[in-house]
Formats: structure tokens, sequence, C-alpha cells
């Protein structure tokens, strides 16, 4: 496919790197035990690790060579739960064969700890998936699926029924996954906060801040998007100039950010294209975006989100295979960056990538499945008819290490937020802007006005937002008036004429739409996000001034 014209010479150097091949990977995972997020988010394991956690790579039913002896120790013997998957060798030369972490890299276990690892004597020939990594592992099977928090026929049954599910040299869990065919061209349009960022096929920021952008520049834990290579592994590139940026480039990068971020907004956690100088007890995990030529969309080693160094990336997305195009570039960011966390892939009983439903903007697909072709995209529980993976989103992530940003507004109309207002020509505008942390956050904003006409609308990110919301009118004394939550529209707008002035609330929270367990609809349980809130009201008397 022809690559987007370059719009102007850039003004800065970058190096290249040579890339690793692979795609969105992950394993159709077994229900894992679920540990509500929320109750965990006074939790801060951010110096819990000193390691980082192991990473998944996908690209199908290959073991690739490496030239370590193999382990003499005895292959466990287990009746299969379903087909062996075949595995072949690959020689050294094969692009995945570079993909490996190094060997002191200790993936973290199920419950986020690095401790007592099993992987130090462990030194298999290849890195391999199906029966071929189920007779490598030999009697280290049950230590291993252990850490991995599965009994030994679970984890069996995972390498059997999974095709881009590998295990390294080490023994360490990684998938290979089979790229993706993403549509050509710029599929939505578009969110520093992500919400209230102006949809548009240019730069939305200045194209100097392409590389120094920030959501939260003061957490302790944070997200590297590398777009400008690492050593040999060249950047991310669309006109064939390996040592520079150009406009259009530049304004892609900060376009995929915005998507990203809105991916990460309830989160404690910084998304930033600038390598990280000071990190010193930060958590987190760099994700290098690519033009190396692979066979992939994508790769991560699970768990691999732990003690940040911004380099060596834990996982890679290759562009190239991703149609060169903003959507899939950062669908695919989010996916893999959902294995470093832990997470595995959302499936059903036909594919290991479950592609959603519906249309137009509540369209729907978790991340973790596969997200290019849908408007709303949202981290998941497995609620969908038919779902593989039931495992908790939230608990998992956090259990990694990832935490809960402290909610930005009250729940209550004791603790509402006062809207900001202007007066306008006769009118009073308000406005107010937020974030939904949780499924079960409500957020309250207060403001006076007079009787007559009042105008409110709420829009969440037009950058791939995950909130689906809806917004509720109370007087004083908490009687709902109205409220707004259209069935095909991720925002909601209230047109009301009020009969009295005085102070009145708005309340919003995230939902859903239908029943999530039927073959359409979905829960509020992914229904997180930015928003901003805009409208106009009758200007109310001093009394009623807010």
């Amino acid at each position: 496919m022809s690559n987007p014209p370059a719009s102007g010479p850039p003004a800065q150097d970058r190096s290249r790197f040579a890339g690793m091949s692979a795609g969105l990977f992950a394993a159709a995972m077994l229900t894992a035990a679920s540990l509500s997020f929320w109750a965990l988010c006074g939790a801060d394991p951010a110096v819990a690790r000193t390691k980082h956690d192991p990473v998944i790579v996908h690209a199908g039913p290959v073991a690739i060579a490496v030239g370590e002896p193999a382990s003499t120790e005895p292959a466990v013997v287990a009746t299969p739960a379903a087909a062996p998957v075949a595995a072949t060798a690959l020689p050294l030369t094969h692009p995945f064969a570079g993909l490996e972490l190094a060997a002191d890299i200790v993936p973290a276990n199920a419950e986020g700890s690095t401790d007592n690892a099993p992987f130090a004597h462990i030194y298999l020939a290849t890195v391999s998936n199906g029966q071929a990594a189920i007779d490598a592992l030999g009697r280290d099977l049950p230590q291993v699926a252990a850490w991995y928090g599965h009994s030994s026929a679970e984890f069996t049954q995972m390498l059997q029924g999974d095709r881009s599910l590998h295990v390294d040299r080490k023994g360490r869990l990684l998938y290979i996954d089979d790229p993706h065919a993403a549509p050509t061209g710029q599929l939505e349009a578009g969110d520093k906060a992500t919400a209230g960022v102006a949809s548009t096929g240019g730069a939305p920021f200045a194209l100097s801040e392409t590389f120094a952008l920030h959501t939260r520049s003061a957490s302790r834990r944070v997200i590297y998007l590398n777009f400008q290579g690492e050593g040999s592994k060249p950047a991310f590139d669309l006109d064939k100039k390996v040592a520079t940026f150009n406009d259009t480039e530049r304004a892609m990068i900060q376009r995929i950010w915005l998507r990203v971020a809105e991916d990460f907004s309830a989160f404690d956690v910084d998304i930033t294209t600038e390598a990280p100088q000071d990190y010193a007890a930060k958590l987190g995990v760099t994700v290098l975006i690519t033009n190396q030529a692979s066979e992939a969309g994508g790769y991560a080693y699970l768990n691999a989100f732990s003690r940040f160094k911004p380099n060596p990336a834990l996982a890679f997305c290759f562009q190239n295979n991703l149609a060169n195009s903003e959507k899939p570039i950062a669908e695919c960011i989010s996916h893999e960056l959902g294995h470093t966390l832990g997470l595995h892939h959302m499936g059903d009983a036909k594919t290991t990538y479950y592609g959603g439903y519906g249309s137009g903007d509540t369209g729907w697909a978790p991340i973790m499945g596969v997200s290019y072709y849908k408007n709303l995209t949202q981290w998941a529980k497995g609620e969908y008819l038919g779902a593989n993976n039931k495992e908790d989103a939230y608990a998992v992530m956090a259990r990694q290490g990832l935490s809960p940003r402290a909610d930005d507004h009250g729940n209550t109309r004791a603790s509402a937020t006062a809207m900001t207002r202007s007066d306008s020509g006769g009118t009073v505008k308000l406005a107010a802007a937020g974030v939904i942390e949780s499924p079960a956050d409500v957020d309250m904003f207060s403001f006076g006005a007079g009787a007559g006409d009042l105008n409110l609308s709420l829009t969440p990110s037009a950058w791939s937002g995950n909130l689906d919301a809806s917004i509720e009118l109370l007087d004083a004394s908490g009687k709902s008036l109205a409220s707004a939550n259209p069935l095909d529209k991720l925002g909601a707008n209230l047109s009301v004429r009020l009969s009295l002035p005085g102070i009145y609330y708005l309340a919003v929270k995230g939902v859903g739409q239908a029943n999530p367990g039927t073959a359409s609809g979905y829960s509020n349980y992914g229904s997180v996000g930015q928003y901003v809130i805009g409208g106009t009201a009758m200007p109310p008397p001093p009394s009623s001034k807010r």
C-alpha cells in the first residue's frame, strides 16, 4: 500500500530501529480469579519489583531455534484437552529469533511479584508453542504454570488451544500473533487531555511538541511510546527518509498518542512520547512503534510492566502490518500494553480475537480482542455472548502495578464541583471537564440558572473515546428533572425550560447499551474516560449564583 505523502521537511533527526516481529498477542486465557480493581485503589506496587516482567509475542505456530542446549528433564505427560498445535523450528536468521528478552529479566507472577521465580534454571533449545512447548518444559511445567496462576492441566490446555502462545528459552510466556488485515486510511477523527481537543487530520498540537507529549508527568508510572527507534531498530517512518520526521509523520504521531492516552485516561500513568530522563523508582514500560518489516502486527511479553527503563522496549507494533494508519497502530499499542499489564486475549469459540459488534458511534469491541474496526473500544471482562476469557481487566492490571487515578469530582450534591461560567449577551455560558475513573464513578456539577431555556451537552474524547455517558439534571432537592442517554451516540444533550431560578446539578455517569450477554450490547464496565461539558443558561439572580 502507498505511504501518506510527506508534507514538509522534518526538524529533528531520529535514530532507526531494525525491529522485531509479532502481532497482537495474548492467549485465550481461562477465567482468572478476579480481585476488584477499585478495592486496590490504595495499593501502590510501584516499588515492589526490581526487574522487568516478561512479554508476550505473537506470530503464528512457530518455534524459534536459538541454539542453547535443551533441558534434559523428562516431559510432563498430559492428556490434551484440544487438538495439539503443531510447531516448526525456525532458523536463527528468522526475524522472530531476536525477540527474546535478556535471560535475567523476570516476568511478574499472577499476583505481581518477581520473588522466587522458577526461570533461572530453565534452559530450553528453542522458542516453541503447542505440544513442542509442553514437551520442552517437561517437569518444569507445573512450576511455570503456577507462576502464571494456573494448574498444569489449565496451562497445558492453553498451550494446546492457542497457537499464538509461546514459551521462550527461559520458560517465559510470550505471544506471537498473526497480523490482522487493517483497512487503509483514517478510520476516525479524533484528543494533551484527550477530551476537548478538536478532531483534525493535521497536527492537534504544535509540531515542536511531538516528542514532548505527556498526560500525567508527575505520576510514578510511565508508558513511553517510542517512535524514534532503538539502537539498530528503525523508527516510525512514512516517507522512507530514515533520518528525519516530516510534518505528516509528526501529526500522525500526535494523533496516535491521543488515542492511546484516552485508553489509559482513567489510570494514574503518564503516557508520553518523550524518553524519561529521571525514572528512578518509576514503574512502567516502553513500546516501540517501528517500520521494521515483519510478519506480525505487534508483540509483547506478558507481565512486562515493572521497574521502568527506557530500553529495551518490551512491546512492539509494526506499522507496515497495521496499514501505516493511525487507528490500527493506536489499537495495537493499547493491546500490546494490555499484555504487559497481564491481560490475555478476548475471544470466543471461533476466534482468538473477538471483533465485537454494532456500528457507528456505539460499534463496540474489546481492546484485547481485535479493535481496529469499531469506534468504541474498551477494557472488558468477557461479558459478551460466547466469551472465552472473563478475567477482570482492572483487577489484573492493578495487580501488575497500574493504579486508578484519584477521583476528580465528587459523587454527591454536597461534594459537587461548580461549573465555570461566563456572561455572554444575555445568557450564561457553562463549562466543565472531567474523567469517569471507574464504572461506579459519578461526577456531580453545580450551577446557578435563571428561569428559561437551559442547554447542556457532554462530549467524550474525539480520539477513540472510551466513555459512553449519560447526564441527569437535578434540582436543589435532588429531584430528577431530565436525563439523556442516546442509544446511538456516546455523548448526550439536554434542552429544557426551567420554571424557576435556583441552583441545579448535573450528574455524569458511564453507561452501557442493551444486554451485554446477548449478541449486541455492552455494560458500563469499560465506559471510563474523559469528557467536556458545555452549555448555556439564563442568568441567575444574585442569590443563585454558584
